[in-house]
């Protein structure tokens, strides 16, 4: 199917032209840091003994200062309740926020990264917005999301340090189209080192310089 009627039947991309929702869920530079290793049964399996699984926080953007020139992201709220119904599942406690600025945005990330995660087994994030290569937007202007990330490196959040940190970010990375192909820790608790910026997944929608596919009905493909 062509990209051209792949729009016309409601597809379009997350180019770049609050409050908070809570649900119920459990209570409870580069570099390196040192950090006391926990006994596990595998080196190589994160622990999820912990009272919590963790804390889920989405950004939906939909709507846009009308000075950005960015369209209204129709479809978007299908992913946002999507994500919340998944990872509430999973119990995570859920959070989204709808419609935040670039300082709204800080704020909410700088306020979970300074949170005590010793209870938890992990973090989430999920980005929906437009974007572009190696940034995301707010309702009013863009930021870097590497500056969104670092706030959770092992030097700025001790508390999820050997945790894994879950970035999943549906915007576009650029203006490509991708046509397409036909195709058939230590058992004996010792101190260890690790990258400041260890334990991160990064799930984006598209590869670098390309477009990202949302439909405004169903929401978007990656999603």
């Amino acid at each position: 199917m062509s990209a051209a009627n792949d729009l016309s039947a409601g597809d379009c991309v997350d180019a770049r032209r609050g409050d908070g929702q809570e649900s119920e869920g459990p209570c409870g530079g580069s570099g390196s840091m040192q950090v006391d290793a926990k006994p596990q049964s595998h080196s190589f399996r994160y622990s999820l003994s912990y009272p919590s699984i963790g804390q889920c926080i989405i950004i939906n953007n939909k709507n846009f200062d009308r000075r950005t020139g960015m369209n209204v992201r129709n479809g978007t709220d299908v992913d946002a309740g999507n994500v919340m119904k998944v990872f509430g599942k999973l119990g995570y406690k859920v959070k989204v926020y709808n419609d935040q600025k670039v300082d709204q945005i800080k704020h909410v990330l700088t306020t979970a990264s300074k949170e005590d995660h010793s209870c938890s087994a992990s973090f989430v994030c999920v980005l929906l917005s437009h974007g572009d290569d190696g940034v995301f937007f707010g309702t009013d202007a863009s930021i870097e999301l590497k500056s969104l990330t670092s706030l959770f490196r092992g030097d700025r959040c001790n508390s999820l340090v050997g945790k894994p940190k879950l970035f999943f970010i549906q915007a576009c990375r650029g203006t490509d189209l991708d046509g397409g192909i036909e195709a058939d820790s230590s058992s004996d608790g010792s101190s260890t080192k690790i990258p400041v910026e260890a334990d991160f997944l990064y799930a984006y929608s598209t590869a670098p310089g390309y477009y990202s596919w949302r439909n405004t009905q169903t929401g978007s493909w990656f999603i």
